[in-house]
């Protein structure tokens, strides 16, 4: 037996993988037997639980995979002022990462070891009496550990499609002769293997409510969730190379993507149709709910991560409200993910989820919200240590918040989406859209804001554009958007279009005449006032004007922050005006300030990563880079 199904039964081992491992390292054989391990429930238990523990490394989803290589969209969003390449390489928000950034090489084996391990746990169970003896027509314990197994297998695969198109793919436990001197397999053989593999594994696993951990562990609804996902991916949009290596590449549709849309209803279906999740919190109670680590089983999460309090997740750290450390017992937060200025504005003023999803504000040393809002500064305020038991003074990332991967109203609007594409805006799908929108309205808006919204879009192309919409509001901050633009080709055509929007509300707030922009926010108005809520650690808050409605001239007792009319200015240099230095760079590699006038909305965006140049060397010329990162 490989030393990594030992390591796996060891949470603490498992943590002690390093990022200098080799990409499917084969690791010396310990003297345990694949029987000793898989002979009994509670070990084979353990093995699925090291494949746990290694999805929470930094190098996979406590950081990288939640948050690192996801924008630059119009809802996520990180402002580069520069138009020179970092140093390390890390451009990936401007669309310019390379092969050299050494994240990219470390989350690389990070999936890896994952996938390694799953291939050696779904190994094990097959051979284990146990399994061989286990009803294959009644879900039990260990068939639920099996189709677990092969469910993180999925995920885990899915997420490197979408980071970086075509990967090496393997489905067996490797051994010390192997030749890891492989190519990459095509992402749609990979799409389509994975789909029909949890198809198999579904009638035999369980529902959260009947296992322990509940929506930490990858369910049965889970594992319809993400067939629909998968089959959405591999029947929609993807960057494919071009024969010149130095080419951006272009966008291409999958094959039969009707079937596959017909397979995401299916299974999308079944998660609605059987009951298991709904969304029964109001939309602030569940994220509340969230930053206190509570396990929501039969509502709005159907998975996510168990994350480890004080050792690892950086939800209400790095994606939260920012926290200057202070005298008070709530440690920083350094709020390093932000959302775009413009998608503050974008909400309907009597969504509920506008207030709870953007802070326009961080907080000081004294617990005082300040002012925080400008092109790429807007807080994403799902997350915030204040919205839960202080964890101390000092503490800063490890708030073992879960990062919750898949969530019911990502089903529905999935779902929405997928019966509308082949039917378009059928009944089911307008009440899937219908039931995200009754949460995000009181129910005395529900007559305009729910019914009378989806009513209006009538045909297929207005009801994809509110589905557009509705996933931007529903989960902003929660890194999907990427993902979610590039599989509709909508990416290239989106940041073309927040890219003049920030030009042209720029121009406006200083005096200009766009057609069709008008009244933009040149400024943000604010006082401090006690808060309300006495129970609050933060006893001044803003009162804040200027968002709704847009104000053009400052409130009495106000102060005023400078907001879009900050976006377009004299340059001193060319006694020009111009957009401000992160509007020209931010998007760099798609459209910056040199080549806007010539660019279009169809050009192909890069939103794929190289591979990590280490990769290229070990494989010695079975695995190149394309889209211009052959070099």
């Amino acid at each position: 037996m490989n030393k990594k199904i030992l390591l796996s039964m060891l949470f603490s081992f498992a943590l002690c993988f390093t990022a200098c491992d080799d990409y499917l390292e084969v690791h010396p054989a310990t003297g345990f037997t694949e029987a000793e391990v898989f002979g009994s429930e509670s070990e084979i238990k353990s093995a699925v639980a090291g494949v746990y523990t290694l999805m929470l490394t930094d190098d996979a989803y406590s950081n990288r995979l939640a948050f690192v290589f996801n924008p630059n969209t119009d809802v996520e969003m990180a402002a580069v002022s520069s138009n020179t390449v970092n140093v390390n390489g890390s451009d990936i928000a401007c669309f310019e990462p390379k092969p050299y950034w050494t994240t990219l090489n470390s989350t690389w084996n990070a999936m890896y070891r994952i996938i390694n391990n799953a291939n050696d746990v779904i190994q094990g169970i097959e051979g284990s009496d146990l399994f061989k003896n286990a009803s294959k027509t009644e879900p039990s314990n260990i068939t639920q550990m099996y189709g677990e197994v092969k469910t993180l297998r999925a995920m885990v695969y899915l997420d490197m499609i979408r980071i970086w198109g075509d990967v090496v793919f393997r489905t067996t436990s490797s051994t010390g002769d192997d030749d890891f001197r492989v190519g990459v397999t095509d992402r749609n053989k990979i799409l389509e293997f994975l789909i029909d593999d949890l198809k198999s594994a579904e009638p035999l696993m369980q529902y959260a409510s009947a296992i322990d951990y509940g929506p930490e562990r990858a369910s049965r609804s889970f594992n319809q969730g993400l067939i629909g996902l998968l089959a959405l991916t591999r029947g929609g949009w993807t960057l494919r190379p071009d024969s010149d290596p130095a080419s951006i590449g272009h966008m291409v549709r999958g094959e039969n993507h009707e079937l596959y849309y017909d397979i995401a209803i299916q299974y999308l279906g079944k998660v609605i149709n059987e009951g298991q999740h709904d969304l029964k919190l109001s939309y602030r109670n569940f994220w509340i709910g969230q930053n206190n680590w509570q396990k929501m089983v039969n509502d709005d999460v159907i998975f996510s991560l168990p994350l480890l309090r004080g050792v690892s997740g950086e939800y209400g750290y790095a994606v939260g409200i920012p926290i200057v450390e202070g005298n008070h017992a709530y440690g920083s937060a350094s709020g390093n993910v932000n959302l775009a200025g413009t998608y503050l504005y974008s909400f309907d003023s009597k969504d509920l989820r506008r207030d709870i999803t953007c802070a326009p504000y961080s907080y000081d040393a004294n617990l005082k919200q300040v002012i925080r809002l400008d092109l790429a500064k807007l807080a994403v305020g799902k997350w915030s240590k204040l919205y839960t038991s202080p964890l101390g003074s000092t503490s800063q990332k490890g708030t073992g918040i879960n990062y919750s991967w898949m969530r019911f109203a990502d089903v529905l609007l999935m779902y929405a989406e997928a019966v509308n594409e082949r039917f378009g805006p059928r009944q089911d799908a307008q009440e899937a859209l219908k039931r995200v929108r009754r949460r995000a309205f009181s129910q005395a808006d529900w007559a305009a804001k729910v019914d009378g919204y989806v009513a209006s879009k009538s045909n297929p192309d207005l009801f994809f554009q509110a589905i557009m919409d509705e996933r931007a509001w529903e989960l902003g901050g929660e890194s999907k958007r990427k993902f979610d633009l590039a599989r509709w080709n909508k990416y290239s055509e989106v940041i073309y279009n927040q890219y003049n929007k920030f030009v042209n509300w720029g121009k406006v707030a200083n005096g200009a005449y766009v057609p069709g922009v008008d009244n933009v926010p040149g400024s943000v108005y604010w006082k401090e006032i006690p808060n309300p809520d006495a129970n609050n650690p933060s006893k001044i808050i803003l009162d804040t004007k200027g968002i709704d409605p847009v104000l053009q001239a400052k409130p009495a007792g106000y102060t005023e922050t400078l907001f879009a009319t900050k976006w377009y200015a004299l340059n001193n240099d060319t006694q020009a005006y111009e957009p401000n230095n992160e509007i020209k760079w931010s998007f760099r590699g798609f459209i910056n300030f040199n080549n806007a006038a010539s660019k279009s909305p169809n050009d192909p965006l890069r939103y794929l990563c190289p591979y990590p140049s280490k990769v290229i060397s070990d494989h010695r010329g079975a695995i190149q880079n394309y889209y211009g990162f052959n070099y």
